[in-house]
């Protein structure tokens, strides 16, 4: 206050300290007291419910992520895909059949790999005349290539790289010994039909000189019996044998491949929600208790936006009913705390037994139930909660925005107010002071007179 009224720094010296700045600080702090600290209580406070009222709604969009997976009929159709051998391996889509395959894979698809003579180095030459190149697929594409005596085996590959449209591939291989180097050409693709003719046909002998030998058992078709019908492929990964699956050949043998319903996501998802919905409902029961023997309120005790959110969560949840059958029939019970818990053994028997059921419950929009499933309901009900423009949670937030504004704003201007009452009773506290100096100045002169006469009488 002092440092305000730097002018006035001479205060209380008249009234010998009866009007100080120590008295309007006082004076000022008790104003405080009674105007501003009410103002910065209620700050407090809605600070407090907008921060509670974050986390509320964190729980509720986690809640909501839930309803929202048990909401879509992917997770009732996932599948999982299990191999009994090495020969063959297997995805499937969502939504493809439980079945059984049985792969008796004779051969896979094999390239076609063809090997030159050896050459000393890569630079080596290795026929005596020009000559053109022809490379032909049997399934009917060919390109060609010209060379001269002079060209090399590094140049050679490089040409049908250049020229082959990414049919043939080749490359100089480095396989020991005296002459080390070998011409390797090899077909993109598997299957019979890219096996590699190469000949002569701009009159020289390019291509007997290459002395080219096939590698291995060479282009082949994958051979193999699929639930014991004979099929063949020109490639190892079969994607149109059976609808939805893809099937990748990987070596001669036996292998049963599986397809079943993946429960093991649907379960997980139950537990996820049950979690979820108990986290929410202790925040809940927290926030809105009242104590009675201590009389402590909960942060949002009294604020029907929040008190109603459970009561209408429960009511679906234990209302719900499809065909005469609740929650309760697939294992999900509410104890007496109010959190939900799951039977997991009646939850198990009826996913092994009848699946379909739990799809009619849960998601709905089947034939058996050709509404919205419980949790379709649900994740409807939580997005009108907290998500939608007009939803109670953000109605009460913008209530809180508003009321927080407007605190402040009424905090600084009581807080000017102060201010300015006070600089107004400082400079009233020096006038009085000043008056009472010269006050006490002329009583101090008088009594000086006063007792000189005395003393000139005496």
């Amino acid at each position: 206050m002092a440092d305000s009224l730097g002018a006035l720094s001479s205060l209380g010296l008249g009234s010998k300290g009866a009007l100080s700045y120590s008295t309007i600080d006082k004076l000022k702090k008790a104003d405080e007291a009674s105007i501003i600290t009410p103002i910065d209580n209620k700050i407090t406070a809605d600070k407090s419910k907008e921060a509670a009222l974050d986390k509320l709604t964190t729980l509720l969009a986690t809640l909501k992520g839930s309803t929202s997976a048990l909401s879509y009929d992917t997770i009732y159709s996932q599948t999982s895909v299990t191999a009994n051998g090495t020969s063959a391996s297997a995805t499937a889509q969502s939504g493809v059949n439980n079945q059984t395959i049985t792969l008796n894979v004779n051969n896979i698809a094999t390239n076609d790999i063809q090997e030159s003579k050896s050459f000393a180095s890569t630079t080596s030459t290795f026929t005596s005349s020009n000559d053109t190149l022809k490379f032909a697929l049997q399934g009917g594409s060919s390109f060609s290539v010209n060379v001269e005596a002079t060209t090399t085996i590094s140049d050679l590959a490089q040409s049908i790289n250049n020229n082959s449209n990414g049919t043939v591939s080749a490359s100089i291989l480095n396989v020991g010994g005296t002459n080390p180097y070998k011409l390797v050409i090899k077909s993109t693709a598997t299957g019979a039909s890219n096996a590699i003719t190469v000949s002569s046909t701009g009159g020289g002998s390019a291509a007997s000189d290459l002395s080219l030998t096939t590698v291995g058992s060479g282009a082949q078709d994958a051979s193999f019996t699929y639930n014991g019908i004979s099929v063949s492929r020109s490639s190892n990964d079969i994607t149109d044998l059976i609808t939805g699956v893809d099937i990748k050949l990987l070596s001669s043998g036996s292998t049963t491949i599986k397809i079943s319903q993946d429960t093991q996501s649907l379960s997980d998802e139950v537990n996820s929600f049950i979690t979820n919905y108990n986290n929410l409902i202790d925040n809940l029961n927290t926030t809105t208790s009242y104590n009675t023997e201590t009389k402590k309120a909960g942060i949002f005790q009294g604020v029907s936006q929040i008190r109603d959110i459970q009561s209408s969560l429960n009511n679906q949840i234990f209302s719900f009913n499809v065909n005469g059958k609740f929650l309760s029939d697939f294992g999900i019970t509410q104890n007496s705390a109010g959190h939900l818990q799951l039977d997991n053994a009646t939850f198990q028997s009826v996913l092994s037994t009848n699946p379909q059921s739990i799809k009619d419950f849960f998601e709905g929009g089947t034939t058996n139930n050709p509404n919205d499933g419980l949790f379709v309901t649900l994740n409807n009900n939580l997005q009108s909660i907290f998500m939608n423009q007009n939803s109670e949670i953000p109605l009460y937030k913008s209530y809180l925005d508003t009321n927080l504004k407007n605190l402040n704003n009424q905090k600084t201007q009581q807080t000017q107010r102060l201010t300015d009452k006070y600089n107004i009773l400082a400079k009233k506290f020096a006038a009085y002071d000043s008056i009472i100096a010269n006050f006490n100045q002329a009583s101090q002169s008088l009594q000086m007179q006063i007792s000189s006469f005395i003393n000139t009488k005496g």
